[in-house]
């Protein structure tokens, strides 16, 4: 990848999280990329095409970040709650602007298949996650359970982008519940 294509996608990545992806417009991406705009669309030739490039770099950002996490223990509820310490350190972040999924299903439609798909890809990626740490502690109908623990994230994720005072706070009560459900 070019230094330029790089700063490209690091300025629209903090851009589209603190202002939205609507909100931001490619002659503003170009500006503070400081980049020209014809090495703009000779990387990205639609402001739909860096969303995508975006959400897609995230993620794997995202999926390598957690994995590292996770590996730093052998129990399977030490997994479970790194997952939740995780989430908690990002919320509290200074550049903490919620999740860029999240917000690329608010502003997109069901139309926009690559949205949602992406959107969609993560979310399913750490259900699989949780539901494989559920098996591991005994836990049956891990899928289940997995889906709802996936959700409790999505809504510590979007409360910790409304009330950055109460992150850490939020994140111990959550954990504090999920512990009590996945206890042998």
């Amino acid at each position: 990848m070019s230094t330029k294509e790089e700063a490209v996608l690091r300025t629209a990545t903090e851009l589209f999280s603190a202002h939205g992806y609507h909100a931001v417009g490619i002659d503003r991406i170009i500006a503070e990329s400081n980049v020209a705009k014809m090495t703009f669309y000779k990387y990205f030739p639609s402001k739909l095409n860096l969303i995508e490039s975006v959400l897609v770099r995230r993620d794997k950002e995202l999926r390598v970040s957690i994995l590292e996490a996770i590996s730093r223990h052998r129990s399977p509820t030490k997994k479970l709650k790194a997952i939740f310490d995780w989430y908690g350190n990002w919320f509290g972040e200074p550049n903490f602007h919620g999740c860029m999924f999240i917000k690329a299903s608010e502003e997109f439609s069901e139309h926009d298949s690559m949205m949602r798909d992406v959107s969609q890809g993560y979310r399913e990626w750490l259900k699989g996650v949780i539901a494989e740490i559920l098996s591991d502690i005994g836990i049956s109908r891990t899928e289940k359970l997995a889906s709802y623990l996936v959700v409790v994230i999505d809504g510590l994720t979007v409360k910790s982008n409304m009330y950055h005072s109460e992150t850490a706070e939020n994140v111990d009560i959550a954990w504090s519940y999920v512990k009590e459900l996945v206890k042998n």
